[in-house]
C-alpha cells in the first residue's frame, strides 16, 4: 500500500509577487534545508519539462541552478526541486506552481507518528515546524495537509 502525503501552502498575492526564488531558497537554507543530495546532485524538473514530471539529477553549480529556476518561472513552468533536512534523512519534493502556491510532496524518508499499531500517519506537525519558518516574513493565507492511502 502506497501512502501519498503533501502540504500545500498558499501565499497572499502581495507576498507571492514580492518573493524571489533566490530569497526563498536562502530562507530554506537558513532554516536547515538543502537541495543537494548525498551524491552531490540536485534533482529538479528540467527547463521545458511541460508538466511531464521527468525529474533529473545532476551536479549543478548554484548560479546555474538559480538561472534554470528563474527561467522556469519566467516561462511559467512548474518549478520542482528535491529538498532535504540537513539534520536527518527526511526530504520532500517541492513544487512551485506560481508565485502564490507551493506543494511539498512528503516522499523522501517520510516522517511518521509513532503509534503502537501499524497505523501509518504522517507527522504533519514535524513538517510544519520545519517548513513554516521559511515563510516567517511572508503572509501565508492557507495551509492544507493531506494524506491519501
Amino acid at each position: 500500500m502506497s501512502i501519498s502525503a503533501s502540504i500545500n501552502i498558499y501565499l497572499s498575492e502581495r507576498s507571492g509577487t514580492n518573493l524571489s526564488i533566490n530569497d526563498l531558497f536562502q530562507n530554506f537554507e537558513n532554516e536547515g534545508w538543502n537541495y543537494i543530495n548525498s551524491n552531490g546532485e540536485v534533482t529538479i524538473l528540467p527547463l521545458g519539462d511541460d508538466d511531464d514530471f521527468e525529474w533529473t539529477s545532476t551536479i549543478l553549480h548554484r548560479d546555474v541552478l538559480f538561472d534554470i529556476l528563474k527561467k522556469k518561472r519566467e516561462q511559467e513552468e512548474i518549478i520542482g526541486i528535491e529538498l532535504f533536512r540537513v539534520d536527518s534523512e527526511v526530504g520532500c519534493e517541492l513544487l512551485i506552481f506560481n508565485t502564490n502556491q507551493m506543494m511539498f510532496s512528503l516522499s523522501i524518508a517520510r516522517k511518521k507518528i509513532k503509534v503502537k499499531d501499524a497505523i501509518d500517519i504522517t507527522d504533519f506537525s514535524w513538517y510544519l515546524d520545519s517548513i513554516l519558518p521559511v515563510f516567517k516574513n511572508l503572509q501565508v493565507e492557507q495551509i492544507r495537509c493531506e494524506q491519501l492511502l
